[in-house]
Order: structure tokens, then sequence, then C-alpha cells
């Protein structure tokens, strides 16, 4: 009997749990009692009656063999999201593209819309990455320091190209503190241009950040300054403006706050990334 390498392994537990995330997508989730007024306006109101809600959602291939690439699987964030909603609303959820969505998710829009907007789910703060090596020479870029410079002086200092994944940012509010970014389809897609050294600094959820730098391949790496607040967009965009949907959709996000799942998904996001980060140092690669 041959033996299976570790890659191969753990590349099958990550598919193996997306496809049992899909089949759960696919069922029929009953509602939770609402604790507000707010009702669902025409666009969730009309998904409700057709007993579907469609999304399109921030998707990647999982690092694998660089003979083996996997399809690609939903952001697990973005995931017990639309699960969430779907829960909520009392109908089964469909991942679609984007112009058959009746949502769009972190990182996703609509072309040629004006679309009502809700509140960010995606968890706050940014922290920066650097080899420690090179930490002295773009500790003037760390938040805490930026703010020292003056305007005339960041005009003529390259700032440091930073490697982050889709939905964690927006390009402006890196550029507006100097960085040069570099977005990446994901965040592990994100850790691998850092390590083979397409950008200088890494930037991605402070949780994310402690995970990887627990680990022994990571002694060489450091965080760069403190955490900061980037300028936050809306993440969930309905595809036409609808002022009651949106109203719905922000109270949900309470209920999935308060309910204790939104911290769940945090933490299953940062083990995910983790486990993809342990793919890369078993020769896996990125597709």
């Amino acid at each position: 009997m041959s033996k299976r390498s570790p890659v191969s392994t753990a590349a099958a537990a990550l598919s193996c749990t997306a496809a049992v995330t899909a089949v759960a997508l696919a069922c029929f989730w009953p509602s939770l009692p609402a604790h507000s007024s707010a009702r669902p306006g025409p666009i969730l109101a009309q998904a409700q009656q057709q007993g579907v809600l469609k999304l399109t959602l921030r998707s990647y291939s999982r690092p694998s063999l660089p003979h083996d690439p996997l399809p690609p699987e939903p952001d697990v964030l973005d995931q017990a999201l639309a699960q969430w909603l779907g829960r909520q609303l009392g109908v089964r959820v469909q991942l679609t593209s984007v112009q058959q969505a009746d949502i769009a998710l972190q990182g996703m829009r609509f072309e040629n819309a004006a679309p009502q907007t809700a509140n960010s789910y995606a968890e706050p703060g940014l922290q920066l990455v650097s080899l420690k090596q090179q930490a002295a020479r773009w500790r003037s870029f760390a938040p805490g320091y930026w703010q020292l410079f003056e305007p005339a002086a960041r005009k003529t200092t390259a700032g440091p190209s930073v490697c982050l994944g889709q939905g964690l940012a927006s390009a402006q509010s890196l550029l507006a503190r100097g960085l040069q970014p570099q977005i990446a389809p994901s965040s592990i897609h994100a850790i691998s241009d850092f390590l083979v050294g397409r950008c200088d600094l890494l930037a991605d959820t402070p949780a994310v950040i402690t995970r990887l730098l627990t680990q022994p391949s990571w002694r060489f790496y450091a965080r760069l300054g403190q955490h900061f607040a980037p300028d936050t967009q809306a993440d969930i965009t309905l595809r036409s403006k609808d002022e009651q949907s949106a109203q719905w959709l922000q109270q949900s996000l309470r209920q999935w706050r308060a309910s204790g799942q939104q911290q769940q998904a945090f933490n299953n996001r940062v083990s995910t990334i983790a486990l993809e980060a342990s793919l890369l140092e078993d020769g896996a690669i990125c597709h």
C-alpha cells in the first residue's frame, strides 16, 4: 500500500471539509427569531419567496502539489456569513457569479450599479510583518511612526510593498500610509508571495499574524509596529438600492456578532490559514 504525502493528506482534509460545508450550503436552514422590527426589503423578500438566496463571495484554490492543482473553494469567513444569512431568511443558499447574485460579499463588487451597502463583517485591524533583518529599514512606515514624516518626505521616500489578501483593506487606505499594496486572491496567496520575496511586508489580521509567528519556520520574521485600523469599506453589497434590505442586513450582522458565531468564524479562518501555511512548508504551492 502506497503512503500519501503530508501535503496530499492535509490538502485532502481541506477539500473534504469544504465539500461537507458545500453540502450544508445547499440545505434548507430554519430561520432564527428576530430581535428587531427590521424586515427584508424587496431584494431579500424576493429571495424568500423563491426559497433561495444567491451570493457571490471570495474563493480560491488551496495550496497543493505542483502537479495536482485544486479547484477554487469558498473563503471560510464569507462562507460562514452566507450560511448565517440563509438561516436568518429561512432559505437555502446558492453560490453564484456576481452577474446573478442578490448579495456580493467582501472584496466582490457589482458593476454598473449604485448598490446599497451594509456594515463590515471582517475582523478589524491589520498587522504588518517583515523579516527581522529588514525591520529597521521599514520602521518609519510602521504604525505609530508614519505620522512623524513630513508631507514632503512622504513623497520622496519610497515605501515598502505589502502583500495582503483580497478584502482585508482597500488599496487607497494603504497608499495613504506610503505603502505599496500588492493584493492577492487570498491571504494564503499573499503569504506565499511574501515568503518568496515578492513584497517587503505582509499584512493580515493580528490573530493570523500571531498564529503564524508561533510557528518555528517564522522565527526569522517579526511584527512591524502595532496593529492599525485601515479605512474600511462596506463588505456586504446588494445588487441594487434597497434601504430596507440594507437595514435588515445590518441587524443580521449584529445578531451574528452577539451570537458568538462571528468570533467562531474568525477563529476558523485563523486555523484554516495556519493549516494552509503548513502545506506550503510541506512543498505545496499556490496555483
